[in-house]
């Protein structure tokens, strides 16, 4: 049906939107988590990095199941099944209730990623894989931005607040409507060399954890930094990280569409210059007057458009019945290593205070840039070759 593709972006847009939004939700919770689950700085960082890994969980199982099932069943249950858990881990009646919960939603929210995108991708006309992937990456900025708007008007009430996390649930009956069309057989009569992907593989993997580090180093604890070091109030925080998102849902399918005609990685150098450029304005050493900041993290959301280059970019080089397997693996190990880095960074923040943590935030963000950078200016001339043997 030539409106599939419709279904499939809209349901893997709002799908992915709700999926950001249960991810970064906690951040705006800090201090209701310590006061009724007695977390400390580094407990809270814990429990935030716990939703990362365990997206490395999901997206390499259920990567591997939608490559053999399909990728529509496998998006239904990752957004039920993040959904449900967000729903526990709002009346979690304990701290081991809201650890295992968070896990348990990041495995699902893995599983949704991993289908959702590709499905969309597959799903298609060529001329526009590339706009429908930065439409889909776009629920990035849609989440994250509509977090900032929950905030303003629920942030009274932390509980309300994270219970709005289960509303995805409702994009499930939707999904029906999505036709999704079958791998050929003809493809199961032959054997894979993953191998043969390696070289493509290792610097897309290595590119997302640059992009996850790049990203969750500043918005990880960017309501910490705003509160305790840039003495923004709630209000004025809320519209910042909404306007900054819009902005950045904005890049993701600007940089999407302009790939569809130009360098996927020239474009790529280009969100890098601005992140290396936004970063020190973003969260800077020294106390500036509030506008820099603000401008700062504005502009760092959006140079962080070209994040679905990267996908783009490894789902060009491999077979079909590997992209869920491959891209999962990718996207899900940056999320692991971006979880680690939070932990690393809450460390910081516990022992050295605020100022050691804006610190360790700007270091990590120069480390996580430079790794980005060389995994592009590495990136194999030839694009991997798949040996197929009957």
């Amino acid at each position: 049906m030539p409106q599939n593709y419709i279904h499939s972006t809209i349901a893997s847009t709002f799908s992915w939107a709700g999926n950001i939004y249960d991810l970064l939700l906690l951040t705006y919770v800090y201090s209701y988590l310590e006061r009724v689950y007695g977390l400390d700085f580094f407990g809270y960082t814990v429990l935030f990095a716990l939703g990362l890994i365990g997206r490395v969980i999901g997206g390499a199982y259920f990567g591997n199941v939608a490559d053999r099932i399909g990728r529509k069943p496998v998006l239904i249950i990752g957004t039920a099944g993040y959904s449900l858990f967000q729903l526990l881990l709002a009346f979690a009646p304990d701290v081991e209730v809201l650890y295992v919960s968070r896990l348990l939603e990041g495995i699902f929210m893995g599983a949704q990623w991993t289908a959702g995108t590709v499905l969309a991708y597959e799903s298609a006309p060529y001329n526009m894989k590339g706009i429908v992937t930065g439409i889909v990456q776009a629920g990035y900025g849609i989440g994250y931005a509509l977090t900032g708007v929950s905030y303003i008007f629920l942030g009274g009430d932390p509980r309300l607040l994270l219970l709005t996390g289960s509303l995805p649930l409702i994009l499930v009956p939707y999904m029906k409507f999505i036709a999704e069309e079958r791998v050929s057989s003809h493809t199961a009569h032959f054997s894979i060399r993953i191998k043969d992907y390696l070289p493509v593989l290792i610097r897309a993997t290595a590119g997302m954890i640059g992009m996850f580090l790049a990203y969750f180093a500043v918005f990880g604890y960017y309501t910490v930094i705003a509160d305790e070091y840039l003495h923004l109030n709630p209000d004025t925080l809320g519209i910042l990280m909404t306007v900054a998102n819009i902005g950045l849902a904005i890049s993701f399918i600007l940089f999407s569409r302009l790939a569809d005609r130009f360098d996927k990685k020239k474009l790529i150098y280009i969100g890098v210059i601005g992140l290396l450029i936004s970063l020190p304005l973003a969260v800077p050493f020294l106390y500036v007057p509030i506008i820099i900041p603000i401008i700062g993290v504005i502009l760092y959301a959006f140079s962080t458009g070209f994040w679905p280059l990267m996908p783009l970019l490894l789902a060009e080089a491999v077979l079909t019945v590997l992209r869920g397997f491959l891209s999962g693996f990718a996207y899900n190990i940056g999320g692991m290593v971006g979880g680690i880095g939070n932990i690393i960074l809450g460390f910081i923040g516990e022992y050295f205070g605020v100022e050691g943590l804006v610190k360790g935030i700007d270091i990590m963000g120069l480390f996580s840039i430079a790794v980005i950078f060389v995994s592009i200016i590495t990136w194999p001339k030839s694009e991997g070759h798949v040996i197929l043997i009957e």
